[in-house]
């Protein structure tokens, strides 16, 4: 019995190694972070947007993703079949370690968003939720440019997931 593969069996072993993860990652539900969200029709559109202003980052991201969800929106209220209430969207931060010269070290950052989705005739599709994403940035005391930059990254990560937690919440009314 031969035990020595050649490198046409290892391909092709390798090949179907590989077909199995991804049969396996697939099954499990796996998304890439970022990917397409769930199937948002549970939600009828078009959809209007309310709370928030338009212009601000929290709109931007909402629009973007939605869209991309296949949701159809519309900056007119009397024409959409369900608005997007969002009641409360906080932003805050506080100090969490300061060095041996009591300088901050780390800041906890937070985002809040409160919402709940109403139908054109005013019923309620989905009540008020709450979600939160907390994170924790490191401030080097000697860069205070590059730290201001990374909280603004790290601002725009949050806001991302809050969306997509919103996302899910609206895929869910299916």
């Amino acid at each position: 019995m031969n035990l020595v593969l050649s490198v046409q069996q290892w391909r092709h072993a390798l090949g179907l190694l590989l077909l199995l993860i991804a049969l396996h990652l697939g099954g499990c539900g796996f998304q890439p972070r970022g990917a397409a969200m769930s199937d948002v029709n549970g939600v009828p559109g078009p959809v209007f947007i309310a709370g928030v202003a338009p212009y601000s980052d929290l709109y931007r991201e909402l629009d973007s993703q939605l869209t991309a969800a296949g949701v159809v929106l519309t900056t007119d209220p009397a024409a959409s079949a369900s608005t997007l209430v969002i009641s409360r969207w906080d932003q805050g931060s506080r100090v969490l370690s300061v060095d041996s010269s009591n300088k901050v070290v780390e800041y906890e950052l937070d985002e809040l968003v409160s919402f709940a989705v109403r139908s054109g005739s005013g019923e309620e599709l989905l009540s008020t939720r709450n979600e939160r994403v907390m994170r924790i940035q490191y401030q080097p005391p000697d860069s205070l440019l590059g730290s201001t930059r990374a909280a603004e990254v790290l601002r725009s990560d949050m806001r991302r997931e809050l969306v997509e937690r919103i996302i899910r919440r609206l895929a869910a009314l299916n």
